[in-house]
Parts: C-alpha cells; sequence; structure tokens
C-alpha cells in the first residue's frame, strides 16, 4: 500500500512568482511512516506542473511518475480492467455488479453472477474504490531507496502563475503621490495557503516548451523587502498569503508621497500638437530610490478646485533601476499647436542646405518647456544657425523652447549637410 504525503503535512510553502507566467514551488513535508513497498503518492501539486524539474530532499527517489488519470475517460477506465464496477439503470435505479474486462472498442463486461460475456451494456458507469493506481487528482508517484530526513523539501517549477505591477499616481502641480500594487495571479490548478511570496523582476530566458474570476484587495502598509538577485531583482512580500486557484488577488508593493516631477512637450517635424510626457527621477532625494518592476503607469490629476481628481492617461515603464528618469507618456496637449515646415533648401561651396521654422503657439495660463526633436536626412550635418541651443541627439537635433503663457515663439535655424563623405551606418 502506498504513502500517501498530502500537502497537509506541509510545513512551510514558499513562491518565487516570476512576470512570465511560471513559478519556482518550494514547499516542505513531513515524511510520515512509510510503506514497505518503497512507493509515496505525492498529492496535491498543481495540474501545470513541470515534472521535469522536480529536486527532493529528505528522500532519495529513483522514479518520478507524473499522474492525472481524471483528465482522461478512456486512461481512467482501463484502471478498472479486471476489477469491478456497476451499472445504474437511468429509469429505474436498479444497480449491477459486472468485471471489467475491456474498454478499447467499447466496455466489454463479465456478469459477476452468471459470468456471461456482457457487450454494449447501457447505464450509468460507477467506479467503486478500486485499484491503488488510479489517482483522482494530480499525482507525484515515486519509488524510493531510502529516507535521509525527517521530512522533504520538495522544488518544482510550475506554470500558471504570473504577477504584474500597476502604479497610480495621483499629480499635483509640481509633485505627485505614488502606489504601486501588485497583482498575483494563480490558474496553475491549485490553491496555495499561507505561502512566503517572493516576485523576481527582470527577464529570465527559458528553452521553448514542447506543451503549452475572483478579484481580492489587500492593502499592506509594511513595504516588501527588496534584494538584488544575480542579473535581477527580488522582491519578498512581507506577509504570508493565501491564494486560490483561478484567482486574482492584489497586494500593495509601496507607497510613496511629495515625489517631484516635471512635465514636457515634445514635438517633431510632423506634429500639430506636442505630445506630453511626465517625468520624475527615481532616486531617494526625491522620495523613491527603489527599483521599479515594469508594469502599467496610471496618472490622476487633482483638481485644485474641488479637490477631485481625474484620469488623464496610462503607459507602460520598463523595469527602471533607481537613479533613473522615468518618462510616461499621456497623450497630447489640446491647447499647443505646432507648425513646421522647410523654407528654404539651396547648395552652396559644396555643402547642401536646410533653412527650418517652428511655430508654437501656447493657449495654456501657464508657461511649457517645449523639445524640438528634429530628424536630420542623410549625410555629415552641422548646424550653423540658430535662434534657440540645440544640441545633438540620437543623430538628430533636439532644441529645448521655453514658451511662455498666451504667447506664440519662432524657432529658426539652419543645418548644412556635407554629402561628400561615407557616413559609417551600423
Amino acid at each position: 500500500m502506498p504513502t500517501n504525503l498530502p500537502a497537509s503535512l506541509t510545513k512551510d510553502l514558499a513562491l518565487t512568482v516570476y512576470n512570465d507566467g511560471f513559478a519556482l514551488v518550494q514547499e516542505v513535508r513531513s515524511i510520515p511512516p512509510l510503506s514497505d513497498d518503497h512507493v509515496i503518492y505525492y498529492l496535491d501539486v498543481p495540474q501545470q506542473i513541470e515534472s521535469n524539474s522536480v529536486q527532493v530532499k529528505g528522500l532519495v527517489v529513483t522514479e518520478l511518475t507524473y499522474e492525472y488519470d481524471l483528465e482522461d475517460r478512456f486512461k481512467l477506465l482501463e484502471k478498472y480492467i479486471g476489477h469491478e464496477i456497476r451499472l445504474v439503470n437511468k429509469k429505474t435505479g436498479d444497480e449491477k455488479a459486472y468485471l471489467l474486462l475491456s474498454v478499447q472498442n467499447g466496455l466489454v463486461l463479465a456478469d459477476m453472477q452468471t459470468q456471461e460475456i456482457v457487450l454494449d451494456a447501457e447505464g450509468e458507469i460507477r467506479l467503486p474504490d478500486g485499484p491503488e493506481e488510479v489517482m483522482l487528482k494530480p499525482t507525484l508517484v515515486w519509488r524510493i531507496k531510502e529516507q535521509t530526513g525527517e521530512d522533504t523539501r520538495v522544488t518544482y517549477l510550475t506554470r500558471g502563475l504570473s504577477w504584474d505591477t500597476d502604479y497610480v499616481a495621483q499629480i499635483r502641480e509640481n509633485d505627485f503621490d505614488l502606489t504601486g500594487w501588485v497583482t498575483l495571479t494563480n490558474n496553475s490548478g491549485i490553491a496555495y495557503q499561507e505561502a512566503k511570496v517572493k516576485l523576481m523582476a527582470g527577464t529570465v530566458i527559458r528553452a521553448p516548451s514542447l506543451l503549452q474570476k475572483t478579484m481580492l484587495y489587500e492593502q499592506n502598509s509594511m513595504e516588501p523587502e527588496r534584494q538584488a538577485f544575480a542579473d535581477y531583482y527580488l522582491y519578498t512580500l512581507p506577509e504570508k498569503l493565501t491564494l486560490e486557484n483561478r484567482q486574482q488577488k492584489q497586494v500593495q508593493l509601496f507607497a510613496a508621497y511629495q515625489i517631484k516631477s516635471h512635465t514636457l512637450y515634445e514635438v517633431d517635424a510632423y506634429s500639430d500638437h506636442p505630445t506630453v510626457y511626465f517625468t520624475f527621477r527615481n532616486d531617494a532625494a526625491n522620495g523613491l530610490g527603489i527599483p521599479l518592476p515594469r508594469g502599467r503607469f496610471k496618472l490622476y490629476k487633482e483638481n485644485p478646485k474641488d479637490g477631485s481628481s481625474e484620469f488623464i492617461g496610462e503607459d507602460f515603464i520598463p523595469h527602471t533601476a533607481v537613479g533613473e528618469l522615468v518618462r510616461i507618456k499621456s497623450g497630447e496637449a489640446f491647447d499647443i499647436t505646432v507648425e513646421s515646415d522647410v523654407v528654404a533648401e539651396y547648395k552652396k561651396d559644396g555643402y547642401e542646405f536646410e533653412e527650418v521654422e517652428y511655430v508654437i503657439r501656447n493657449q495654456k495660463d501657464l508657461p511649457v518647456e517645449l523639445i524640438i526633436n528634429h530628424g536630420t536626412s542623410y549625410g555629415i550635418f552641422d548646424v550653423v544657425e540658430s535662434t534657440h541651443n540645440w544640441k545633438r541627439k540620437d543623430d538628430d537635433i533636439q532644441i529645448f523652447v521655453p514658451v511662455p503663457a498666451k504667447s506664440e515663439v519662432k524657432v529658426a535655424f539652419t543645418i548644412r549637410y556635407d554629402r561628400t563623405h561615407d557616413v559609417k551606418v551600423n
């Protein structure tokens, strides 16, 4: 008789959940007295377990099989060949016992009383407590050589667990408050009770696979522990969680207040209105200074007249290290217009020249800082005249333009191209 090792014997459970839809499960279970056949049924494992990832300590395992028979009616019936089953007449409720002989081309039965062979029998099939090898839920079947500890520590990977990050920013004129939320999703096939949870941020390469709601909210004033781990970042949630199967649960990752921010407006030669960017520096001096996992970033603007909030945009940020500038694209500025044109083109002294003009009109009640990102064409270039300071950025021209409230600003510059030299393109 095999030894059952169910989840009720669990002493410790830990999950490390990755962004890409899988998790590392580590659990410690007490080992009960073992049977003489050296077979263990390790019960209550996820349907999406990667059985080739299983590691076991405390037991020396010589053979491992993953069983999950309920997904396959034919396979389940095969387990009962040579055993008694019962057929129930759906109209009368009468029940009769048979010996199951074959399931290949329909049921082949033997009447338990007359020993007659019965084909194509009709009725509801009922399977009594039968052969020990029938698995009614996902099970790891181990053959063991010996026991080396009082407990067994089992580690494995499973698909169906993932996490995402959402950021909610409440913006004022010069600063904002920020809350980070983690959404944990469990579609692995089982529940995880009172688990220690870690979140791995970063891209972990995996070999291609050959296979392939309820929403709860929990606010926690305690922030997770953060740790640099190899080339990734590991967040440990401060309290144990219970995560049911087919459930999402949100947990607060952090909260920060009065973070200094800046709004930028950017245009190029094709813009009618500038693109609005909400920016801030991720450092301790600015009230942050923690690695920010990739995720959705929602912006809400506070109305100073009545204290209400309005949604003004959403963007996606990548994994952002400490010290980096965060840029959130929130939309286009309705009350700032841009016109641009190449007003002249000519050749002189072996060079080609373009004269470019931008006209910016700001109808807002506040001044803005606008950035022109002007793309250049083929060739070595220089700006020989400009009404405003400029710099090179990615082989293009970038100009910072302050625009007062309720005013118009003209930006003019001349580009000189040298077409006589080849330009190396990587």
